[in-house]
């Protein structure tokens, strides 16, 4: 047993006053729950930006498990339609389409649908449709709210990937009108511009395509059908050198025969599918250039920021 001298109990003494001292007395349990509220207030509020943190670097996965530990810790916190949002932009970037739309109409189904929570996960929602080509959904999200701009730029899109330029030009018109911001004005003249040009793109003529096809794999070629050209061209020419050695066998006439006339036939007929392949290439072309995630600046709820 250790035994402390009689000579330092005054000090022990003191020091241990003095600890006694220092620490907070409480006067009644209200004023202890408020303090606690506090403490777990600023763990709330740390968690949240360390959400917020992980999004903006780009951890999405990290950012998903954040904020499925924040909805696990406070479930009935008010904010938690706009962690749902948090987790649905994650997936979103990761292009796991189907968990964002489920976790995109997870807000709605938590949010009123005039509030600008609710706006703004059925902008993602429909951007989302034309992502992965469902443009019916499109068309019927701007049937739902068609005063709102958002929507019919989308709609514009989707007329515009189904080549319906008319109707495509149609929406970025009306777009011009209520937008009003130099940078969405400029955009939206170069798709209407677009629209115009899809209808002056030169196109394959048939009886071009014919006579070109005189030549074994010549139509293919115009085309551009460059393996079917290729592959015509050299069975043409290895059965016309059999049947200039005199080898005039049935098979031989027939595949020959076969060959270069499926070849002038297939050309012809294909002239429309090549004009179609052409307009979907510009459309592409455009839509990389000019898309619709230029239009995706509208205001989002932002977890650090609600009141």
């Amino acid at each position: 047993m250790i035994r402390i001298p009689v000579i330092l109990l005054p000090f022990l003494l003191v020091s241990l006053l003095q600890l006694a001292k220092g620490q907070k007395e409480y006067r009644s349990i209200e004023e202890i729950e408020r303090e606690w509220k506090e403490y777990t207030s600023f763990q709330r509020d740390e968690l949240l930006s360390f959400c917020d943190f992980l999004f903006q670097e780009e951890y999405y996965e990290r950012t998903i498990l954040a904020c499925f530990r924040y909805t696990f810790l406070y479930p009935e916190d008010e904010i938690i339609p706009l962690v749902y949002y948090k987790i649905a932009r994650s997936y979103e970037e990761m292009e796991n389409i189907g968990l964002a739309e489920e976790y995109f109409q997870q807000v709605q189904s938590m949010v009123l649908p005039n509030s600008s929570e609710y706006r703004a996960a059925g902008y993602r929602l429909t951007f989302l449709s034309l992502q992965k080509g469902d443009y019916l959904a499109v068309h019927q999200a701007m049937l739902a709210d068609s005063l709102d701009p958002y929507f019919i730029v989308f709609d514009g899109y989707a007329y515009f990937m189904e080549l319906k330029w008319e109707k495509a030009k149609e929406d970025f018109q009306l777009c011009q009108q209520r937008f009003k911001t130099l940078k969405y004005d400029r955009l939206l003249k170069r798709l209407i511009r677009g629209c115009e040009e899809a209808t002056d793109l030169p196109v394959k003529n048939r009886q071009f395509a014919g006579m070109l096809s005189v030549i074994p794999g010549g139509g293919r070629a115009y085309l551009s059908d460059w393996i079917p050209a290729t592959g015509t061209f050299v069975a043409s020419l290895g059965l016309g050198l059999r049947l200039m050695d005199g080898n005039w066998r049935f098979f031989t006439v027939a595949g020959f025969i076969a060959v270069y006339g499926g070849s002038i036939w297939g050309s012809i007929s294909d002239v429309d599918v090549a004009n179609k392949k052409t307009i979907v290439r510009y459309a592409k072309w455009l839509d990389r250039q000019f898309g619709p995630e230029n239009f995706l600046d509208f205001p989002e709820p932002d977890i650090l920021t609600f009141h």
